[in-house]
């Protein structure tokens, strides 16, 4: 009996480590699933004033349930998605100060393209904010899910190395460097595989290099044919950027997925009618920033980055493929009377005596023809600020009842023709909320 028992074991443990799995997803247009994504993160930021680095400890979590229909794939992954959102929040400590953040209601419909920059994300209905479209980009995207698997049958024991397209968009990298991530299957029963995900994987985002290393795990069910949970955690190592300081965080993802046979009505054929199928319109990627006091307002161009809000302030820096080249600063001005402004020469002088502000040459000092019944007055010159080389323009607006504000923009001389218009397009996109 003993050595039947000692057989039966033996040719038990031989069939399983040698029965294969077909751990394989084939994703195609029309797929339907829904999801439920959390995230816990900790760490800590590393800021560096006056030659000294500063940690300031930092804690988030976010909370994302969504449909998501497939419209196109490539690469073997979803490659355009539509997305309903139930529920986008997130909050977070940084340093002692609390924040919240939430999609608003009217932008619950989202677009999500995967392309080699990254994943690019809209709402048809209108610009979003920045912060509404850090919730809805930043989240782990279940697009790459397919790519985490080997594509073709494997024993338990088998590993495999990710596709590059799905590191890329696991890690939330605008572009890779290197992927070392390594797939492994560590078990099948019943219906059910389980399997590991472990490595590391090198990118840049906005503009900062950025070290992965991962450790996950997730379920597949081989009868359905599709990833169904996965727990992912990873340690980010990310250096000094244009628009972040450095950072070391830990983060642990949770989703979970549920198949759905038939699109939900906030993604049937007539509610995803306004979906471009092409290319997205200009005004489909623009964001909105309102001031919080309802002083301003306008829409922007995304490669605008805000960095830094006080009450008086708003700070924004365009990077053009990950390179800083330009910083936008936004002033609430003093009101005029009604059909009035702010004299140009008044102006002048105060261009004049900003601090630490030499001019050496003047490139242009003009009223400037707007639209919407503004008035703008640029001066734009050559000079130095704290003994530095810059171009500096200065943008005066008054609207039609002597609301004002002043943008800036700074620069280095080299990188006037990268900006080109774009310092423009933002000051003609400045409004004045109509007072109620």
């Amino acid at each position: 009996m003993r050595r039947a028992a000692t057989l039966f074991v033996l040719v038990a443990t031989t069939q399983f480590a040698h029965a294969q799995v077909q751990l394989a997803e084939a994703p195609v247009a029309g797929d339907c699933a829904r999801y439920s994504v959390e995230l816990d993160l900790t760490g800590k930021l590393i800021v560096t004033q006056d030659g000294a680095k500063e940690l300031i400890p930092l804690a988030a979590k976010a909370r994302h349930v969504f449909a998501e229909r497939t419209l196109a794939a490539a690469d073997g992954l979803p490659a355009r998605s539509a997305r309903h959102y139930d529920i986008a929040a997130a909050s977070a400590v940084v340093g002692g100060d609390k924040s919240d953040r939430a999609l608003s209601n009217d932008r619950a419909l989202i677009v999500v393209l995967r392309n080699s920059d990254g994943t690019f994300c809209f709402s048809p209905a209108g610009p979003l904010t920045r912060d509404e479209l850090d919730l809805v980009t930043e989240h782990f995207n279940p697009q790459c899910l397919a790519g985490l698997l080997p594509g073709k049958a494997v024993n338990v024991g088998d590993t495999w190395t990710v596709s590059s397209a799905a590191a890329q968009t696991a890690c939330q990298f605008d572009g890779l460097i290197k992927n070392g991530l390594t797939g492994k299957l560590t078990a099948a029963a019943n219906g059910l595989a389980t399997f590991t995900i472990e490595g590391t994987a090198e990118g840049i985002e906005h503009g900062a290099k950025v070290t992965l290393a991962v450790t996950a795990s997730g379920t597949f069910d081989t009868t359905a044919k599709r990833v169904t949970t996965l727990t992912w955690k990873q340690k980010d190592d990310r250096e000094q950027g244009p628009v972040a300081p450095a950072s070391q965080l830990e983060a642990t993802v949770v989703l979970k997925r549920e198949a759905v046979a038939q699109p939900p009505k906030e993604l049937n054929d007539v509610t995803l009618a306004p979906v471009p199928r092409g290319e997205v319109p200009t005004a489909m990627t623009l964001l909105r920033h309102a001031d919080p006091k309802g002083r301003y307002e306008f829409v922007y161009a995304r490669d605008w980055h805000v960095t830094g809000q006080t009450d008086q302030h708003l700070i924004l820096r365009l990077l053009d493929k990950g390179e800083f080249i330009a910083q936008a600063t936004v002033v609430a001005w003093k009101k005029a009377d009604a059909g009035k402004h702010t004299p140009a020469d008044e102006f002048k002088k105060a261009v004049n005596n900003a601090p630490g502000w030499t001019v050496s040459r003047v490139l242009e000092d003009a009223e400037i023809t707007s639209p919407g019944g503004r008035w703008v007055y640029r001066i734009a010159a050559e000079g130095k600020m704290e003994e530095l080389p810059v171009v500096q323009s200065f943008n005066l607006i008054a609207g039609p009842q002597g609301d004002q504000a002043v943008v800036t923009f700074a620069m280095k001389p080299d990188k006037v023709k990268a900006v080109g218009t774009r310092d423009r397009e933002l000051v003609n996109a400045v409004t004045f909320p109509a007072k109620k």
